[in-house]
C-alpha cells in the first residue's frame, strides 16, 4: 500500500483531534483576546465532519478503504482511495456495489 495512504478509521480520529484543536484555539483566542471566531470555528468543523461523512457515506460496506488524497477543489473535492481486493471479480462487485448505492454508473 502506498505510504501516503491511510485507513478511514484513522482518518477519521485524526479529523476529530483536528477539529477538538481548532476548538481549543478558538476558546483561547476569545478568552485572550476578548473576540469571538468561535462561529468560525464551529462551522470549519461542521463542514469537515459532513465532508468526511459523505464521503463515509458514499462508500459500499464491508471493504477495507484507504484514503489517499482528500483536497477541497472548486465545487467539491478530490479524493483517491485504495480497496484491499484480490481480484478482477472483487474489483467489478465493489463498483455495482457503487454504482447502485449512489445510483451513478460508470462507462
Amino acid at each position: 500500500m502506498d505510504e501516503r495512504c491511510e485507513n478511514l478509521g484513522e482518518v477519521q480520529r485524526k479529523l476529530d483531534l483536528a477539529i477538538e484543536n481548532f476548538a481549543r484555539i478558538g476558546e483561547n483566542n476569545e478568552t485572550r483576546t476578548g473576540s469571538n471566531f468561535r462561529p468560525t470555528y464551529d462551522n470549519l468543523a461542521e463542514m469537515s465532519r459532513r465532508l468526511f461523512q459523505r464521503l463515509l457515506y458514499s462508500l459500499p460496506d464491508g471493504y477495507a478503504h484507504h484514503l489517499c488524497v482528500f483536497e477541497a477543489v472548486d465545487g467539491g473535492y478530490k479524493t483517491e482511495l485504495r480497496v484491499d481486493m484480490d481480484t478482477e471479480l472483487d474489483a467489478l462487485k465493489w463498483v455495482w456495489k457503487y454504482e447502485d448505492q449512489m445510483r451513478v454508473t460508470f462507462h
